[in-house]
């Protein structure tokens, strides 16, 4: 299960994001296995920057750095869109595919076509990154391909130089907008909706979004696409609130939010 998450949706909680972690790994059992992103969007713009998975600090909220910090986290190194695992098949899950992190073979693809679940944890349809999976499987035009090299430490110290694929948009895109699509998924059933503290969560199989997700593009070529002069799409369940990078979805947007320095 892939969770995209926000703390402060929640409200307070004792022990903060290691108390979700914790919360999220006793619900998969011994047998599931856990997973959250671990982007680094900042960090490689900076001069000398060497990507390290074991340190280099997630960019994604408290939660995903909280499990990346896990001594049994396993991390991918796609050094601006690494994953982190924890359970039997991290180790399978990191170590997937080339240097894309958007192909059917990639850490997220191998979530979206095995048995895997993707779930929203306090955030919107905007934040479930899988789509973009989904924009490179049926060839969306707006976006073209890059391989970019930078280097990545090593266990044992030494710098390798690693290629990262991606797919950046062309000149004139006018943004994604998932919460279209995400809203299509809930009319139809497809998505399990319910709340944690006071964040609303949303769980839906790697399967069903992508079959959905294909089916509405063949339908509407613009459907992960912002419609003109709207920033992204209502939902019919949950509040969202905008506070400038980060984005919560919420029961009560009148609700406590953790505050604690460096949480999200």
């Amino acid at each position: 299960m892939m969770v995209h998450s926000s703390l402060r949706s929640i409200g307070t909680v004792e022990g903060g994001a290691e108390t979700v972690v914790d919360a999220l790994l006793e619900s998969l059992g011994p047998q599931g296995t856990l997973v959250v992103p671990t982007f680094t969007f900042s960090a490689p713009s900076q001069p000398g920057f060497i990507f390290d998975p074991a340190r280099t600090p997630s960019e994604m909220g408290a939660i995903s750095e909280a499990a990346r910090q896990r001594a049994e986290a396993r991390r991918s190194i796609h050094v601006f869109h690494s994953i982190a695992a924890i359970g039997p098949l991290a180790g399978q899950i990191v170590a997937a595919g080339g240097a894309s992190a958007w192909s059917d073979n990639s850490p997220m693809g191998q979530i979206a076509n095995g048995e895997g679940h993707f779930l929203l944890l306090g955030v919107p349809y905007t934040r479930l990154t899988a789509i973009h999976l989904v924009e490179v499987r049926v060839g969306v035009p707006y976006r073209r391909e890059i391989e970019v090299e930078m280097l990545v430490q090593r266990p044992s110290g030494a710098l390798e130089p690693v290629l990262s694929t991606s797919m950046p948009p062309r000149g004139g895109f006018g943004g994604n907008d998932f919460n279209r699509l995400g809203q299509l998924l809930e009319e139809e059933d497809l998505v399990l909706v319910g709340t944690i503290g006071n964040a609303v969560a949303r769980l839906v199989t790697g399967a069903c979004l992508f079959e959905s997700a294909i089916a509405h593009y063949q339908k509407d070529q613009q459907i992960f696409l912002r419609r003109p002069g709207v920033k992204e799409a209502s939902l019919s369940r949950g509040h969202t609130i905008n506070e400038g990078d980060r984005v919560m979805c919420v029961v009560d947007p009148q609700g406590r939010h953790n505050r604690r320095p460096g949480g999200e």
